[in-house]
Parts: C-alpha cells; sequence; structure tokens
C-alpha cells in the first residue's frame, strides 16, 4: 500500500538543498582529509571531485526510482522483490540508518571529551544529547527540516570564516607535483571518500514528504554541488597548511586548522569550533534517526515515538559499551563498506529492476 501524507506534514522542494546538505557534512569532515590522503597523498583532491561525480550519477538514479514508484524505498522493496526478501531488505535499511545515526552520534562525543571536557563522563554528555534529539525528531519531519536550515546557515557563517585564517600559513608547493599518483591509488582515495558522502540515501525515506517533490531535484543537485565544493575547499586548505608528516599524526585536522585563529577576547578557540559543530551534527543524526523511526513503523505499525525512545536508549547503552575509539574506528569500516555496497551496487541494481518492472507493466496495461 502506497503511503499517503497530509500535506501539512509536507516541505517546500527548495528544503531538499539544506536536507542533503545536512545529511552529509556531520563529523566526517572533522578528519577525513586524513584517510582519503593515506592512498593518493596530496593529489587525494582529484578523488573529491570523483567520488562527487558519481554521486551526482547515483543522485539521478535515485530520483528515477523514487518517480518510477512515487513511496519510499519500503515500499520499493516489496514492489520490487516481494513481500519476505523485500521485507528483510527493509530490516537492513533501519540497521544501517540506526548505525550511521550511532557513529555520528558516538564519534561527536568523543570530540566533546577530546577538546572541551575530558573529565565528563560518557552517559553524562550522552543524556543531555538525547533529550535534545527526542524533542527534536518527536516534533515531526517539519521541525527536522527547519533544524536541517538553521544547521547549514549558521555553522557556514560562522566557521567558514574561521577556517581562512590558515591561509596566512598556506603553501602552494606543498600540492605539487600534481597528477604523481596512479590511478589505482586516486581510486582507494575515491573509496575512502566515499563514507563522507553515506546518509544521502535518507532521501529514499523523506521523498513523500516533498511537495511537489519532482521540482525538487535540481535543489538535490544543487545542495549536493555545494557539499562537494566545501568538502574540496577544505581537502585544499588542509593540504596547503599541513605536511604530509604533520597530517599524517594529526587526528582532527579541520579543528586544528580553525584553533589557530586568534581573536583577543577568546583564548581557547576550539571551544567555539566545536560548540558550533553541534549544529552540523545534530541535523544529520536527526534525519537518519529519524528515518530508521519511520522504517520500523512502515515495517511494524506501531507509533514512532515508542520506537523513536527504544532507539535512544540503545544509544545511550551503544555509547557507554564504545568505550575504546578504536570499537568505534571498526564499527565505521564496516558501516562504510556496506555503505559502499549499497550506493555503488545495490542502487544501480534497483534501478535496472525498477525500469524493467514499470516497462512490463504498461506493456501489460496496454495490452
Amino acid at each position: 500500500m502506497k503511503t499517503v501524507i497530509d500535506e501539512r506534514f509536507l516541505v517546500s522542494p527548495y528544503f531538499v538543498f539544506f536536507l542533503i546538505y545536512s545529511n552529509i557534512v556531520g563529523i566526517g569532515i572533522m578528519n577525513f582529509q586524513r584517510e582519503i590522503a593515506k592512498d593518493a597523498g596530496y593529489d587525494a583532491w582529484i578523488s573529491v571531485i570523483l567520488t562527487g561525480l558519481s554521486i551526482h550519477i547515483l543522485l539521478w538514479m535515485m530520483y528515477r526510482i523514487l518517480q518510477i514508484a512515487n513511496d519510499d524505498v519500503m515500499y520499493i522493496n516489496r514492489y520490487c522483490f516481494g513481500k519476505w526478501i523485500g521485507g528483510l531488505i527493509n530490516i537492513c535499511f533501519i540497521l544501517y540508518f540506526f548505525v550511521l545515526a550511532l557513529i555520528v552520534f558516538r564519534v561527536y562525543i568523543e570530540v566533546v571529551q577530546v577538546w572541551m571536557f575530558p573529565l565528563m563522563k560518557t552517559w553524562q554528555i550522552s543524556f543531555i544529547f538525547l533529550i535534545l534529539l527526542y524533542y527534536i525528531i518527536s516534533g515531526g519531519f517539519r521541525v527536522i527540516t527547519g533544524i536541517c536550515f538553521w544547521g547549514t546557515i549558521i555553522p557556514f557563517m560562522i566557521l567558514t570564516p574561521i577556517s581562512s585564517f590558515a591561509l596566512e600559513f598556506a603553501d602552494i608547493n606543498r600540492l605539487l607535483p600534481i597528477f604523481n599518483h596512479s590511478l589505482t591509488e586516486i581510486a582507494g582515495s575515491s573509496r575512502s571518500m566515499v563514507f563522507q558522502f553515506l546518509g544521502i540515501e535518507t532521501l529514499f525515506m523523506f521523498y513523500p514528504f516533498l511537495k511537489n517533490p519532482e521540482k525538487s531535484k535540481k535543489w538535490a543537485h544543487l545542495g549536493l554541488l555545494f557539499t562537494i565544493t566545501l568538502y574540496l575547499y577544505v581537502t585544499l586548505l588542509t593540504f596547503l597548511y599541513f605536511s604530509k608528516a604533520h597530517l599524517k599524526h594529526t587526528i582532527w585536522p579541520s579543528i586544528t586548522l580553525m584553533k589557530i585563529a586568534e581573536i583577543p577576547i577568546i583564548e581557547r578557540f576550539e571551544y567555539i569550533v566545536v560548540s558550533f559543530w553541534f549544529l552540523l551534527v545534530l541535523p544529520n543524526i536527526s534525519i537518519k534517526l529519524w528515518a530508521a523511526c519511520r522504517g520500523v513503523k512502515k515495517l511494524i505499525n506501531i507509533k514512532q515515538r515508542t520506537i523513536l525512545f527504544i532507539f535512544l536508549l540503545l544509544f545511550l547503552l551503544f555509547a557507554n559499551l564504545l568505550e575504546d575509539f578504536k570499537q568505534i574506528e571498526q564499527i565505521q569500516d564496516i558501516c562504510s563498506k556496506i555503505g559502499f555496497s549499497l550506493l555503488y551496487f545495490y542502487i544501480p541494481f534497483l534501478f535496472v529492476v525498477i525500469q524493467v518492472k514499470h516497462k512490463l507493466s504498461k506493456y501489460r496495461d496496454m495490452s
């Protein structure tokens, strides 16, 4: 049965720009530079562009799938693969969104503990964070969209000018010589970059909540283009500022870049950076967790607030169990591999399947 959403809960097409941006930009932009530089060195900026172009193609495929089905991925999977196989795939999607949100949640807590409050316990930070998440997500999709809007505007206006302080110490020679790595190394770097774009798949869940969703396509691509440009800017700025040896031993390059800013009345600038980063992380977690809750509601038809409460308790539990950062990195690595397969194998496969089913359906109707 197709989803029918009351018009009161729909959002205008241009908000997709902010939803796409908020789904992608989160905790990963703090330290992705180290990962992509491992394979391709300072030619890794090429990987950012190539990965971004491939995501644009996948976004076009996603819109084509959604326009044919005119519903969310929960319906699409059952339509393409039947009740049981489709239901199993839907469970995998729910777990995937939940784990993505959990990773961002736990990594941000780690950042707060390292840079701001090293003596605070994980459960104390988690509890405060979870209250705010419950308030936002229980308010519904329109509230989450509003948080995505402000989570895009405010941090961009504050953090981007702060990062420009590093330009004073930039050295263009660090990027030279260009194209000094093989295609294999560039491909390895691109694979690492894919993790930063995980979350764009939530479009599969919130598509039915868009007014005139066909008009949102251009805004989705603009949001993605803006995000790729931001990642490219951060990548180049990092490579111009850090030597390869320095970057290799810097865990959070983006925070380190911004903490060099000097203003007379502020001594510890990283406090400002980490605090404003919360406005990036909050919508990122909210939309993914909302997608997981929405998926469960569609699967077993229980109240979304009940599911949300259960998921938040699981967040509190897992956040305190994952005390070792190496455990977090291991889960992140597994999720990265699953996300890569979802983007580059499942979405093209689903694109082909739904196209075939759609054409067969049209052929039968004509007969």
